[in-house]
């Protein structure tokens, strides 16, 4: 067997498992994929190997022998009569011809169903109508995308009590957007995209016994405030959420400094994750809000996205450029000067709060 050759097909198939894409084909099939002729024994050998590596399993099929037809036949049914030329095969003489097929043993990839998208502080967040734009013109198929706002949120972060109201405020929208998926047929759990002050709040509802009964597809958290040993891994196993990528900026200089003045705040968007089951990939240029310049948003939900891939192909087989694993121990800036700052920042709300009220009237 031609090593090249052999380098061909084995990356055809890591491509094909990669991207959860064309599992099920005949040795006509993927000899027209890789340029090889039908008749090659090497590659039918190749392919045989799959199956006795048990990364395969073989399943032949039948093909109608009729030269204008040549289609593979439908599985379980009675190869008497082509149910596309309708040609007879007892009047014609003929039998179906036997050719291999083959299954590969991986996850297919899943289709982007319907997103909630939840901005950061003190942002108007255009990024999340720029993100139904791209999605509604990358896709072939329609993906609702709830943008969700809560408004202006500057000077709430300091104060938790707020964090709560604002994040019971996001659990009940998503528990009416989920009910009304399910009236329209779609997937009862979206995927969510969060951002900075948003991943806090998501935090909030998925740690709310109020909210348990939610449950969530795949998440994607950028510029993570998030705590880096917040419990993912227990989510995951009870279902509650099928996969989460923390993608960090690697000049983020605002995530460092959240867990000083915002209470429940931690660097999961410097430092990364903990959980064993969090996929952490660091984008070394970008800075706090860098994954929304249109340009960074277009590439990240590209075909070939870390965005878009995380989103749709299967991910055991998923290994994006810059991921990487955070150090096994993290502990939070010491209690005290955690202490003195947020004192601080909570003086600093009582002396802003009118002037804030105000701009809410002025500017919702």
């Amino acid at each position: 067997m031609n090593a090249t050759w052999s380098d061909r097909w084995q990356a055809e198939i890591e491509r094909r498992l990669g991207e959860g894409v064309e599992l099920e084909f005949t040795l006509g099939q993927f000899a027209q994929a890789v340029e090889a002729a039908d008749a090659d024994g090497a590659l039918q050998a190749f392919l045989d190997g799959l199956v006795s590596a048990s990364i395969a399993l073989r399943r032949d099929v039948y093909r109608c022998p009729m030269g204008p037809c040549a289609r593979v036949l439908p599985a379980g049914m009675a190869n008497t009569v082509c149910p596309f030329c309708l040609a007879d095969y007892q009047q014609e003489g003929v039998a179906p011809e036997v050719e291999p097929g083959y299954r590969l043993l991986g996850e297919s990839s899943r289709d982007i169903r319907w997103v909630i998208v939840i901005h950061g502080m003190n942002s108007r967040a255009k990024w999340q109508e720029a993100f139904s734009w791209e999605i509604a013109n990358r896709l072939s198929y329609s993906a609702p995308v709830l943008i969700y706002k809560y408004g202006w949120a500057t000077i709430d972060v300091f104060a938790r009590w707020l964090h709560e109201r604002l994040a019971r405020r996001l659990g009940e929208r998503m528990r009416i957007a989920i009910e009304q998926a399910q009236k329209s047929r779609l997937p009862t759990r979206p995927d969510i995209i969060a951002h900075s002050f948003g991943t806090l709040l998501l935090s909030r509802v998925l740690e709310s016994p109020e909210f348990a009964d939610l449950k969530f597809g795949r998440i994607i958290t950028a510029a993570s405030i998030v705590r880096p040993d917040f419990d993912w891994d227990r989510l995951i196993e009870q279902g509650r959420v099928e996969a989460v990528l923390n993608h960090v900026g690697g000049r983020d200089r605002a995530v460092p400094w959240a867990q000083y003045a915002i209470p429940g705040a931690g660097p999961g968007g410097t430092v990364g994750y903990l959980a064993a089951s969090a996929l952490n990939v660091r984008a070394d240029h970008y800075g706090h809000s860098g994954f929304f310049i249109p340009e960074n948003l277009g590439v990240a939900i590209s075909r070939h996205g870390v965005w878009q891939a995380f989103l749709t192909r299967p991910l055991a087989h998923f290994r994006p450029q810059g991921a990487f694993v955070p150090g096994p121990h993290w502990r939070p800036a010491p209690l005290l000067l955690r202490l003195g700052t947020r004192a601080l920042a909570y003086g600093v709300f009582w002396v802003l709060a009118p002037f804030s009220w105000l701009r809410r009237r002025l500017d919702p």
